[in-house]
């Protein structure tokens, strides 16, 4: 159905059945046959619509219609229904008198029921009348009597009833509802609500263009179909949209939606605006039509409706009947009759905005009422605490429960991404504390919750914990966390004092206050080991203490993995417990510095490639969140993961990611790794101006008493390098080795200070003492790596005889092939060039420097590429690729001669290469000559040799197409 903009019904959809039967029923009458039709809706479904269109109908045929709609507040008046279907002063004006002389209590003894009765019957009989009442079971008591009378009596008369009544408990009564059922011709008639079909002729009749379809599925999952609701919806959005009925739609020129009817008469183009959604912008035709269908007469509807709307997903017909207090019966009924009209879904409005506009209406003091009742009910059943904490910030309840509740709420809002919701959790639990502990859980919560959405709003909090924490109003589990907070933003002495005070506390020995200990003193060792050194460990030697078992959270043994790396060096069994910590871990379930240690473990063991693969899945579980400590710790890390595989692109896309997750000063001592990470990639990218302004930026003092400073200083030391100072890129290494010396963090996979001081050596021009500085870090733990000690043989190779320099650099170009560090690996590959065109074989450096190419391109590495072969590939014009012809090497290798030369270079004799690529013995020398011609080796050692230098899988595609047919 439709409503005109007068706002009556002027047609509807859908109900072809219904009028069809109800004009059935009505020939029937025309012929003899008495009829009843009771029709049954549930609100706003429209059986005051059906109703109207059949008494327009029945009008137009000929048939005399009798109308009445029953009122609440004609409920107590006699015969009131009664007077409008029968006029004392109209031609059935004996209807009302047989009425009052059968059934009032101050009848008038004079009237002859009889009689009237027959000069009613006679004037029925002239012609066929439909008898209607809308809304009968609000009809006064004597008229549903006298209905009754009717029903028994006019059977064979030409007279057809029509009643409609409500689904739900304030439906007709039962006694009436058998009167009616005892008539041979009574039908039952259920409305429905509309079809997406439906919705959409309702929509197509008043919007047009291609949006129909979208607005009637939006419509519909909305409205579920209730015609009131989806005409509603369609008048908001006709109102934010200035739209108008199809045809005569005036100009998109802002027309007031309330036109003159002389402007609306003037027809010009529809208009066709974009719909972003279907919920109305202006809601306010929606809110009217939902309180339409609530407030009709029917108190048990509208608060079984509001116990709905408040409980939201969380209703059940138990809880809304305790909620409301009324009977589980009639829950039921009012769930069925809002189920059959749409409403509801799953036990719950389909839409919010229904309840919404239903609790609008509703007055303040019932509705926090409400509110309050509902936390407790919801607390009484053990709901989840953000689903209570909803309602207590709605309308705060004065109990014990609440607070507790309010801080679980806020954590568990934090770890799914609400922080608005968290953070008023926690203002609401602050207001409501009364005792100095309870204050205390609840800044001790702001601060976690506050650290985790940006460390710079903790800062204000800290001074107030740590006053509880010397009051002893702070648990000390709890308090363990302070000091990780002191120490992040650079507060180490009142950090040093409350570790101090803590492990002399009474209550230290406890398992989860040990725990806590525990893991914090991890976390201090491998991040602020000054801090953690001046404190006293938690033992008391003159208190002898039993041995027990302790309680291990995945952050404390994950802070034991990284501490044994560094301290101890890198080994399968520290991977294999850093990734079995990653397994059992989930982003929003772990704190961070669990997921942080576990990764940094395999970062600092030197396996990226699997550090790589588990950092990826847990920014993958974050989601869309681009801001939050969290994800900026994550983000550092990745940095530095890419850092070390040498994806210079994407280690200063991360660094620069987790920068911005949070601000700087939020970032604290830590702000170290970030920006080494930052300055470190830039400055390989040949973007020495940009390294140069982060390092610029400020940064804290305490930063520099933290393994953050560290990799700082060794970032910055590379800068200088870059920039030609090597004194004070000498100065910057040293001083990293000198304090990670001091702090027992002296592994080479962690921090390669001696490589980097070669090199800065090197640049001083004094290689004997770059060469004692290679060597020995290839004999600290964590040396032999691949990583590490690819970097220290190209050093090495620097610092030795020339003869020498080409093995020792093929070995370290192997070897850093295998680690995936692709700078690294670039300059191993510039050096070997350059020592094969000094030994006199330009032919291997062409081909080195081919290789070197492709890993520049790979790694985003052109500017260091550039730099590096600048002078060092002889004989070419430019690039390698610029070379033609046979001087492009293996480039030129037919495919039969690319699978000889494989084979050959694994060392077959020429005879097993025939056997193998069945060809003759001749055939295979004849290829090898051409070979040898076209790579400019003189025999198959050099063959060997060179393409030793070049990886089969990453080089040039003649070579890989090689290597791929040495696998067939």
């Amino acid at each position: 159905m439709e409503l005109a903009d007068s706002g009556d019904l002027s047609e509807i959809f859908e109900r072809t059945e219904e009028m069809a039967l109800l004009a059935h029923v009505l020939a029937s009458a025309g012929q003899g046959e008495g009829g009843v039709v009771l029709v049954n809706a549930g609100p706003g479904v429209g059986r005051t619509a059906l109703l109207d269109a059949f008494l327009r109908k029945a009008t137009e045929s000929g048939a005399r219609v009798c109308a009445a709609a029953g009122s609440s507040a004609e409920t107590e008046a006699e015969f009131g229904v009664v007077g409008q279907l029968f006029p004392p002063n109209g031609p059935l004006g004996a209807g009302f008198q047989l009425a009052r002389a059968i059934g009032s209590r101050d009848a008038d003894p004079g009237l002859d029921a009889d009689r009237l009765f027959d000069t009613l019957c006679q004037e029925l009989r002239r012609r066929p009348t439909v008898i209607a009442v809308d809304d009968a079971q609000l009809a006064d008591a004597a008229s549903l009597w006298f209905l009754r009378y009717l029903v028994r009596r006019l059977r064979t008369a030409p007279v057809m009833m029509v009643l409609t009544e409500p689904t739900g408990p304030d439906a007709l009564p039962p006694s009436f509802q058998a009167e009616l059922l005892r008539h041979p011709q009574c039908r039952r008639l259920g409305l429905l609500p509309l079809s997406r079909d439906g919705v959409t002729q309702v929509i197509a009749a008043q919007v047009g263009g291609d949006r129909v379809p979208r607005l009637a599925a939006d419509f519909h999952a909305i409205s579920g179909g209730n015609p009131l609701l989806v005409h509603a919806l369609l008048a908001d959005h006709r109102a934010a949209h200035r739209l108008t009925p199809v045809p005569t739609v005036p100009s998109v020129a802002s027309v007031p939606s309330s036109l003159s009817a002389s402007s609306a008469a003037a027809p010009s183009a529809p208009s066709t605006p974009s719909v972003s959604s279907a919920a109305p912008a202006a809601s306010a035709a929606f809110a009217k039509a939902a309180l339409a269908w609530a407030y009709r007469d029917e108190p048990v509807l509208f608060d079984v409706a509001c116990g709905f709307a408040v409980l939201g997903e969380s209703a059940t017909p138990a809880r809304v009947a305790c909620l409301v207090d009324r009977g589980a019966d009639a829950v039921d009924q009012v769930m069925t009759a809002l189920d059959t009209a749409g409403l509801l879904e799953g036990g719950t409005f389909r839409s919010a905005l229904v309840g919404k506009a239903l609790l609008e209406h509703v007055d303040v003091e019932t509705r926090a009422e409400l509110r309050r009742r509902a936390a407790r009910l919801l607390h009484g059943d053990g709901a989840p605490a953000t689903v209570v904490a909803r309602h207590l910030l709605a309308s705060p309840v004065a109990e014990p429960w609440a607070g507790r509740t309010l801080l679980a709420a806020a954590e568990k809002a934090m770890q799914d991404g609400r922080e608005e919701l968290s953070l008023d959790c926690l203002r609401l639990a602050g207001q409501s504390a009364t005792t100095e502990q309870e204050r205390a859980a609840v800044v001790m919560a702001r601060v976690k919750i506050g650290w985790e959405i940006d460390p710079r709003l903790v800062s204000p909090w800290l001074d107030e914990l740590v006053a509880a924490l010397r009051r002893g109003d702070l648990r000390s589990g709890d308090a363990a966390w302070i000091v990780k907070h002191l120490a992040w933003q650079d507060r180490f002495p009142e950090a040093v004092e409350s570790l101090s005070a803590l492990a002399a506390a009474g209550d230290a020995g406890e398992p989860g206050v040990e725990a806590e200990l525990h893991f914090v003193r991890h976390w201090l060792r491998h991040s602020c080991p000054p801090l953690e050194a001046s404190v006293p460990g938690p033992s008391n030697p003159t208190r002898p203490r039993t041995p027990r078992l302790r309680r291990v959270s995945p952050a404390s043994y994950a802070g034991e993995v990284l501490g044994k790396v560094l301290t101890e060096g890198p080994d399968d069994h520290t991977v294999a417990m850093a990734e079995e910590i990653l397994r059992g871990c989930r982003y929003s379930e772990t704190v961070v510095e669990a997921l942080e240690a576990a990764l940094l473990a395999l970062v600092y063991a030197g396996r990226p490639d699997r550090a790589v693969f588990w950092c990826d899945g847990l920014l993958q579980q974050a989601g869309t969140r681009s801001t939050g400590t969290s994800v900026a710790i994550l983000s550092g890390i990745r940095a530095e993961i890419a850092l070390r595989q040498g994806a210079l692109p994407a280690a200063e896309q991360y660094a620069r990611s987790a920068l911005s997750a949070i601000s700087l000063p939020g970032w604290g001592v830590a702000v170290g790794s970030p920006l080494a990470a930052l300055v470190h990639s830039t400055t390989a990218s040949g973007m020495s101006g940009v390294a140069g302004a982060w390092l610029n930026q400020a940064v804290p003092d305490g930063m520099f008493r933290t393994r953050h400073g560290l990799l700082y200083t060794h970032a910055r030391g590379h800068y200088h390098l870059a920039v030609d100072r090597p004194a004070a890129a000498l100065d910057d290494f040293l001083t990293c080795g000198g304090l990670a010396k001091e702090w027992g963090m002296d592994v080479p996979t962690f921090l390669p200070w001696r490589t980097s001081a070669a090199q800065a050596q090197l640049a001083l021009g004094n290689p004997g003492q770059a060469r004692a500085l290679v060597r020995e870090q290839l004999a600290r733990p964590g040396g032999s790596t691949a990583r590490a000690r690819g970097v220290a043989l190209r050093l090495l190779a620097a610092t030795g005889e020339p003869g020498r320099r080409p093995a020792l650099l093929r070995e370290s170009v192997n070897l850093l092939e295998s680690c995936g560090d692709q700078v690294e690996l670039l300059r191993a590959l510039a050096d070997r060039c350059q020592a094969l065109d000094h030994v006199g074989a330009p032919a291997k450096a062409r081909m080195t420097a081919r290789h070197a190419r492709n890993v520049a391109d790979a790694c985003g590495g052109d500017a260091l590429f550039r730099k590096l072969f600048r002078d060092e590939v002889p004989d070419r014009e430019g690039d390698p690729e610029g070379l033609t012809g046979e001087e492009q090497g293996s480039a030129s290798l037919t495919a039969a001669e690319r699978r000889v030369t494989a084979l050959a270079a694994l060392g077959h004799s020429n005879r097993e290469i025939g056997r193998k690529l069945f060809i003759t013995k001749s055939t295979v020398e004849q290829h090898l000559t051409r070979v040898y011609r076209k790579l400019g080796v003189r025999n198959r050692a050099d063959l060997g040799d060179l393409l030793a230098g070049t990886n089969l899988g990453t080089g040039t595609p003649a070579m890989a197409m090689a290597s791929s047919a040495v696998a067939g």
